[in-house]
């Protein structure tokens, strides 16, 4: 984390609590253990990496929009699943009565399930705003190359009176029993989530390149947290 840039931040998010802008904050944190349970690498650092899905997810729930047709890109209200394929309906981005606290919808993906929630790869392209899937995600499974994912920690949620901000922590494992050392470059929150009515997705909100590869050795497990924070006025 650094200094100067934290203190930016912390005064940004004091304007914004002064001016009653809601000011959102996004925090990554990766651990690394060795098969001895002994900790051998970490990484925190701030989440810049909100795509295109999540912009058009919180104009279309701020306004009241229902998505619309149109292609992928600046103008147009809809989101790109990571298949590649275009969601819209006729209702809001990510409008649904389904519970998405659970392990069926939202990003608590199933254990061995990577298609959604807390997602890793290798990939070493740089972020971009039209990403809508990590560069190369790492699978499911114990062939080389490939990690564990177990089922995602359930959401915690704290407020913090003093500051007025409300986070959301969400913690995955992932274990590592491939053989090799599996090198990780990139984290990626997926929602599963309607698009509308009954049309479904899984669909990438960030994706954030790491400062620094991360190494998890053979027999070792990553620890990847992601903390989504609001600054409610004051």
């Amino acid at each position: 984390m650094n200094p100067t840039e934290e203190a930016r931040y912390e005064r940004l998010r004091r304007l914004g609590q002064e001016l009653h802008i809601p000011i959102s904050e996004t925090f990554w944190e990766l651990e690394v253990k060795d098969g001895d349970g002994m900790v051998i690498q970490h990484l925190k650092q701030r989440s810049h990496s909100w795509v295109r899905n999540a912009y058009n997810h919180m104009f279309s729930q701020l306004s009241g929009k229902n998505a619309n047709y149109g292609t992928f890109g600046p103008g147009y209200l809809n989101v790109k699943d990571t298949s590649g394929t275009l969601r819209q309906a006729a209702a809001p981005v990510g409008q649904s009565d389904t519970d998405i606290d659970g392990t069926t919808y939202g990003y608590r993906g199933p254990a061995g399930n990577d298609t959604w929630g807390i997602q890793v790869g290798s990939g070493i392209n740089p972020e971009s705003f039209e990403d809508y899937m990590l560069q190369t995600k790492i699978a499911n499974g114990v062939a080389a190359g490939q990690m564990s994912y177990i089922e995602q920690d359930p959401h915690v949620i704290a407020y913090n009176a003093g500051t007025k901000v409300l986070s959301n922590t969400m913690v995955r494992y992932f274990n590592n029993n491939s053989g090799a050392d599996v090198s990780v470059n990139e984290v990626a929150l997926v929602v599963n989530q309607p698009q509308g009515g009954s049309v479904y997705g899984k669909w990438m909100q960030a994706r954030d390149k790491l400062g620094a590869t991360v190494t998890v050795p053979n027999t070792g497990q990553l620890k990847v947290t992601y903390t989504v924070q609001l600054t409610y006025p004051a």
